[in-house]
This record gives structure tokens, sequence and C-alpha cells, in this order.
């Protein structure tokens, strides 16, 4: 059975035994190959190769994700909807020596709480009323590869305790089964909540949360990692642009600030939509203008001309980073750690933005205290 063996037959053969098993093996291969298909499918349309991005705050995330990728430890990957959570999993996956093994994801939140240990685990003939037969589970389909469960945060406290089994024990037990079950799958789990207030209220286990956190993985929104919109939005243009046959390819530098000056409350996932519209509704066009994006950009009087002339992407960041940071050393009346603060990062990446931009701190103190020096 370890030599990778489905099952195994005593004599004298039992007939109906035997094509019983045969089904099982069968129902079994069919399922992984299902699972490679889809992933072949996932993998064309959402390189995992192609995750954009510059910003120190995701570039901190992507080392730790690169690091933690080529051992079994179990990761949390935490953010909030539509930060890529699950692209981050793939990630992982790939870079494993799993790879080439099933990526399986299991969304916890889609799926009903009667039938999420059926789903997990699979279960066995006659479980309950219309299970004629053995039926895997998501763990039988990821074999040795990746099981990825999204928002963990929905999984019901029931399957919490059979997972944390599996965390500890690594086996399981079918519904309506007694025989152990060994699995080898490694598991990647994540979630837009706050898992340590729910563990506080009761409504996850708090001995889950320590195991499925080994090593955790925050996303930062894409309000915080603003210097990566032009990239986001220049990849996504051209990949919908080919996908759909659009002339659109260009984005003019006013709609491009429009964008780096919005709040995406549905990260980039709202931007890819966003984008994969443009380019379906504006194909006989080839740049993207300020008036094709929708009232919300120009709501909160965010529009404001750029300096007449070309731009490259990494001026438009680097503008735009600029007038960032003066309004929040402004605000912070010249102090760098509460300027760090209001702009949620680290006083160490907001010094070097400011030796990279050449600002000088010292322009935004209090007039009565010109020789007041920050403490290191």
């Amino acid at each position: 059975m370890k030599e990778g063996a489905w099952d195994y037959v005593t004599k004298p053969f039992d007939v109906a035994e035997l094509r019983h098993i045969v089904s099982r093996a069968l129902e079994n291969s069919r399922l992984k190959r299902k699972v490679r298909e889809l992933q072949s499918e996932v993998a064309e349309e959402f390189p995992v190769d192609r995750i954009v991005g510059n910003s120190p705050l995701f570039a901190e995330a992507l080392q730790v994700v690169r690091k933690a990728a080529a051992t079994d430890s179990t990761i949390l990957i935490t953010g909030e909807s539509g930060t890529g959570k699950e692209l981050v999993a793939r990630l992982v996956h790939r870079l494993s020596p799993r790879r080439d093994e099933p990526f399986v994801p299991v969304h916890c939140g889609a799926i009903p709480e009667q039938l999420m240990e059926s789903e997990m685990f699979g279960y066995e003939k006659g479980a309950f009323t219309g299970a004629d037969r053995r039926k895997p589970g998501r763990f039988d389909m990821a074999g040795s590869g990746t099981i990825f469960f999204d928002e963990v945060s929905e999984m019901p406290l029931s399957a919490q305790v059979k997972l944390l089994r599996v965390l500890q024990e690594r086996e399981f037990i079918r519904v309506g089964g007694s025989e152990v079950v060994h699995t080898n799958a490694r598991i990647v789990a994540a979630t837009a909540q706050n898992l340590e207030k729910l563990v506080e209220q009761g409504r996850f286990r708090q001995d889950l949360f320590y195991r499925l956190s080994v090593v955790p993985v925050h996303l930062p929104p894409l309000r915080n990692r603003r210097e990566d919109i032009p990239l986001l939005a220049q990849y996504f243009l051209n990949y919908f642009s080919r996908k759909v046959g659009s002339r659109l390819i260009n984005i003019d530098r006013d709609a491009m600030r429009l964008l780096m000056r919005y709040d995406w409350p549905g990260n980039i996932r709202e931007l890819r939509n966003l984008i994969e519209r443009m380019a379906v509704l504006h194909r006989d066009r080839d740049t993207l203008q300020p008036e094709f994006l929708p009232e919300e950009f120009h709501a909160q009087n965010l529009f404001a001309p750029l300096h007449p002339g070309t731009f490259t992407l990494e001026e438009a960041v680097n503008e735009f980073e600029r007038q960032l940071v003066i309004d929040a050393l402004k605000k912070a009346g010249g102090v760098q750690k509460r300027a760090a603060e209001l702009l949620g990062t680290t006083r160490r990446i907001l010094k070097y933005r400011i030796e990279k931009l050449n600002i000088q701190p010292q322009d935004f103190r209090p007039s009565a205290a010109p020789d007041q020096k920050e403490r290191p």
C-alpha cells in the first residue's frame, strides 16, 4: 500500500468484492484526472509565475512564501477579500516539491455545514440515505499534493475537530466508516477574518488556529501597495485585450492617476474586473481614458491633471508615492514614526522611500521647533 497500491484482495477471490475495489480505483483515478484538468485551466488563465508587485509589503510576504514553500509546514494566508490568497496558495504549491501532485481547493463558505465532513473525507456506502457507493473526499483527491482550505473561518466546529486530528495524526476516517485512512497531503489555509477574535468568541478552535498558523503570511490590501497599481493595471489590460481581441493597450496618464487614488475596497479582484470590463466595452479604442472609468472614481475630487509631457509607469508611481509620503509627513509634523503609522508601513520602509524620493522630513516639522530631532 505504501508504494501506491489502491487496495488489496485476499485469496480466495470474491468477484463482487473485486468489482467493488476496481470501481473505487477507477473513481479515484477519474477524480484525480479531473483535478489535474482543472489545475491546467486555472494555470492557463492565472499563471502563478506572473504574480505582479514590487511594493515592500508585498515583497516581504512573497519572501516568506518562497522560504516556506520548500517545506511541509502548514501555512495560513490572511488578507482582505480580493487580495489574491488563492493565487498565493497556488504559488506555494507550484514552488514546492509537490508541484506535480494535485492542488485541491476547498471553499469552506460554499459548502453546507452538514456536507462539510463528507466533502473533506468522503463517505462509505450506506453512510446515509442515497450513499449507494463509497465516494472519495478532497483528501483522497489531493493524495500527496496540497489541499487548500479557503475561508477556513467558515468551517463548522465539528469539522474543525476532524481537521485538527488530520494535522496532528495525519489520518482520518470517512463518514460512516471505521477504517483509518492515512494522508500525506500538505495543508494550506486562508481567511479574510481575524481568527484570533473568532477564537475569543468561541467560533474557532484555538488549538486548530495554532496548528494552521505555523507559517503566517499576510497579504496587504491594494490601498497599502498603491505603487503596484500601474503594474497590475497594465498587466491585466495586456491580458484581457489579448483575450477579447481588444485594441485597448494603453492607459492615459490622468486615468492612471484616478486608478492610483481610488481605495479599491475589492482589492486586486476589483481592479481585475474593472480592467476586463474596460477591455470589453472600449475594444475599438487604443487608450483607456478617464471618462471611461465609473462614477466612483470621480466622486471624491480625485482627479487632478499631471504636468504636461509623457510619463512612464515608474515616473507615475514615484510622483504618486512622493505625494503620499509628503501628505503623511505634513499630518505627522515631520515625525517619521507617526507618518509610517498613517501610511500603514514600517519606519524602516518609510525611511528608505524618503531617501529614494529625496524628501526632507525636517521641512514638515513645526516652525516653533526647527532644531528638534526625532529619536532614532
